[in-house]
């Protein structure tokens, strides 16, 4: 019985310590993001692609940009942050994905802070919130950011 539990207990163990995150974690002073495979199944997007490095710094620098001028009418924002002006401590987490005329599009989707320990493995959805989750799309061939959603509140 001993030998078994011992078996059992070693499978976990080395199970946990060889597993890896889906996302590749991709940290600087002014970004915290993660950056999905194009195997990452994610609803509405049937082809997609995995980002590169220069695909993202990109979009990056559009948020920087880009990203007050399309939340000029600050949606849902009222009592919650300002996104344009809190960039910095919103994690990010980045999907490539072909919009119907086969465009390369960056669907960003943010979150305030912490957030979930798995933001790694799977995409963060949460219902409300306001300001604190908010969503954009990144056309990378005209490097133009548009459709910004940001949550409402309960």
């Amino acid at each position: 019985m001993k030998l078994i539990f011992t078996i059992i207990i070693s499978v976990l163990f080395f199970s946990k310590a060889e597993s890896q995150t889906v996302a590749q974690h991709y940290q600087t002073k002014d970004f915290d993001l993660a950056v999905f495979p194009k195997e990452y199944k994610i609803y509405g997007f049937e082809k997609r692609f995995t980002p590169t490095k220069e695909e993202i710094l990109l979009a990056e620098k559009a948020l920087q940009t880009q990203l007050e001028e399309i939340n000029k009418n600050l949606p849902n924002q009222s009592s919650s942050p300002v996104i344009h002006k809190n960039l910095k401590k919103y994690k990010r987490q980045y999907f490539g994905v072909y919009d119907e005329n086969g465009e390369r599009i960056l669907f960003i989707n943010a979150f305030w802070g912490g957030g979930s320990e798995y933001w790694l493995d799977e995409i963060i959805i949460v219902h409300d919130g306001g300001s604190y989750y908010w969503q954009v799309e990144f056309n990378i061939s005209e490097n133009k950011l548009y459709n910004l959603m940001v949550n409402g509140y309960a």
